[in-house]
């Protein structure tokens, strides 16, 4: 049986569930390195996911490492007489100095000049060494009982992605908004509920779509999609970036997509009833805190905010409920607040999901960048 390892970036559960979303037996391994133990296009797979950053084939087992049996698999793999390589270790696995010597020494017998790519202290290669410096990666991940070795076939494409961050005309002027990388992990996660027939494509709401993030995600992953923000500036930025995507990729060209001014909470005069397949959307969800900025706040400052934006998010759960179509799922953030060791999130919204018509399949889902006082928690519902 064919066997594949993804191996996540920095959000780890996140990106377990967005592998679900095309794998539902995908299953853990390690913290980080998940299994799918069925045929992969690689390549396919590699562009579809955002959470994922590298796709390793699984060549063979052993219960300890064999520093010969190890390098056969890379021989067995290399078609070139020169070689740029790499050794990864995830989990309990260690790359010692002597492998590295075995390794050379195996390769030179063999007639393969190779160069050696090191790792730094972490003991992984990125991927952007791997693609600048067209490296073949041996990966070794080691689980409780055994040790897995792989021949990683595909890479995140980092300038991809960082050219859809940085590159569009109308950037976030808010700091800490979603990255591209996520809202593509959400907008996978959100259209596994749906089932579209095979001559069409599903409809994604963003409601709250400020400079189009996830409107771009959603196209680019084949969904028809439509983006509403109650700010005019933040739907002309949408526009522009989209605008600027269609440039820049062909792909999304048969895919409707429309971006309109709106409030979140009164969409059904522009929205047609039963026609959305899922929503994924990062709300309203507060004034942007700088770190510096925190001694200024206090529990009962930001009790008033949560208050405010769980009025918000239910006003808004409840709309959408009528544009739904059954079993559709909606994937939302939600903030919570690290003030003076003290969390507060919106704790509400949830409590009140069944009578708002929707069922609770995941969450709380954390996701922050580092020292952020406002972190993001996701949640999976599900209409009834």
């Amino acid at each position: 049986m064919k066997q594949t390892a993804f191996i996540f970036g920095r959000t780890p559960h996140l990106s377990l569930l967005e592998l679900q979303s095309f794998y539902p037996k995908a299953a853990p391994l390690i913290e980080g390195v998940s299994i799918v133990s069925e045929d992969v296009d690689s390549q396919k797979m590699i562009h579809l996911l955002g959470g994922t950053v590298k796709i390793v084939d699984i060549v063979s087992k052993m219960p300890e490492l064999d520093t010969d049996l190890l390098f056969s698999e890379l021989v067995t793999h290399v078609q070139d007489r020169h070689i740029t390589f790499g050794i990864s270790a995830y989990g309990r696995a260690h790359v010692t100095q002597a492998i590295l010597t075995a390794c050379k020494k195996l390769l030179s017998a063999r007639g393969i000049s190779a160069r050696y790519v090191e790792t730094k202290q972490n003991e992984t290669l990125s991927s952007v060494v791997i693609s600048k410096q067209q490296v073949t990666e041996l990966v070794v991940i080691g689980d409780a009982t055994e040790y897995w070795i792989g021949i990683t076939r595909a890479v995140q494409d980092f300038e991809d992605w960082n050219a859809r961050d940085f590159g569009r005309p109308a950037p976030d002027p808010k700091a800490g908004m979603l990255p591209p990388k996520v809202a593509r992990m959400i907008v996978n996660i959100a259209l596994a509920g749906s089932s579209p027939a095979s001559d069409r494509h599903p409809m994604l709401l963003d409601p709250f779509c400020g400079v189009g993030t996830i409107v771009a995600e959603s196209l680019l992953r084949g969904a028809n999609t439509v983006g509403s923000d109650i700010s005019e500036e933040a739907v002309a930025n949408a526009k522009k970036n989209l605008e600027w995507l269609r440039r820049q990729y062909s792909s999304i060209d048969p895919l409707y997509a429309n971006i309109i001014v709106a409030d979140a909470t009164h969409l059904s005069g522009h929205v047609a009833s039963g026609s959305i397949d899922a929503i994924a959307t990062e709300p309203f969800m507060g004034e942007t805190v700088d770190s510096k900025d925190v001694s200024k706040l206090t529990p009962d400052k930001v009790k008033n905010v949560l208050k405010g934006l769980e009025k918000l998010y239910i006003g808004a759960l409840r709309e959408w409920a009528s544009l739904l179509k059954p079993k559709a799922r909606v994937v939302m953030a939600m903030p919570v607040y690290m003030i003076h060791r003290r969390i507060l999130r919106v704790k509400n919204v949830v409590d009140r999901c069944e009578s708002l018509g929707y069922t609770l399949l995941t969450g709380p889902i954390e996701y922050s960048r580092p020292q952020a006082v406002v972190r993001r928690e996701f949640y999976i519902f599900q209409k009834k």
